[in-house]
């Protein structure tokens, strides 16, 4: 059980250095308040681990993959736009944190971009191969946790240093960019 949960924590935290959803959440962490990009970044690891790791050990979901890709892609290019254009006459801080109040807007992008990703995988993969889903998915779930930390902790000090007009920008950058990827990628793989 201790081999299941360590090889788990490894194999994922490794997966997840320089992943999209590592940027992603260090893109969220520059300009959103803390606890709510913490606790929806929780909560989105959580389910997709949770989601990997019951079709690794043998309880079938089916999803129909490549429509999700698309859509998280369609959302990436839209958070792109807001964290550009957002409303007039407010802090782009202020706007930002109005449209991204509810942790659950984060943890629904952050399930968007993980859908299929090789975290996700590793963690399916491992849950097949050990058969053992509880050790699986807090291992998993502890791997992204430490990854996932280190882009929280980057972008909100990174996030007090840069002007806010190079933030709006390289947080909207890494938003088209894994929007345009995920959609030319599902397109491509169909």
């Amino acid at each position: 059980m201790l081999e299941q949960f360590l090889a788990s924590l490894l194999v994922v935290a490794a997966s997840e250095m320089g992943d999209k959803t590592q940027l992603l959440v260090l893109a969220f962490a520059t300009q959103c308040p803390l606890p709510i990009v913490i606790s929806g970044v929780i909560l989105g690891l959580l389910t997709t681990n949770l989601m990997a790791t019951l079709l690794g050990t043998g309880i079938g979901m089916a999803l129909p993959v490549a429509q999700i890709k698309l859509v998280a892609g369609v959302l990436f290019l839209v958070f792109a736009g807001w964290t550009l254009w957002g409303h007039s006459g407010q802090s782009e801080e202020e706007s930002i944190g109005k449209r991204l109040q509810s942790p659950l807007a984060i943890a629904g992008a952050f399930f968007m971009a993980e859908l299929g990703d090789k975290t996700q995988l590793a963690a399916l993969t491992l849950a097949a191969r050990y058969q053992s889903f509880w050790p699986v998915w807090l291992g998993a779930s502890a791997g992204m946790i430490l990854a996932i930390a280190l882009a929280i902790g980057l972008g909100y000090f990174v996030g007090r240093k840069i002007p806010e007009n190079a933030l709006k920008w390289l947080s909207a950058s890494i938003f088209g960019i894994f929007g345009i990827i995920t959609i030319i990628t599902t397109l491509g793989g169909l």
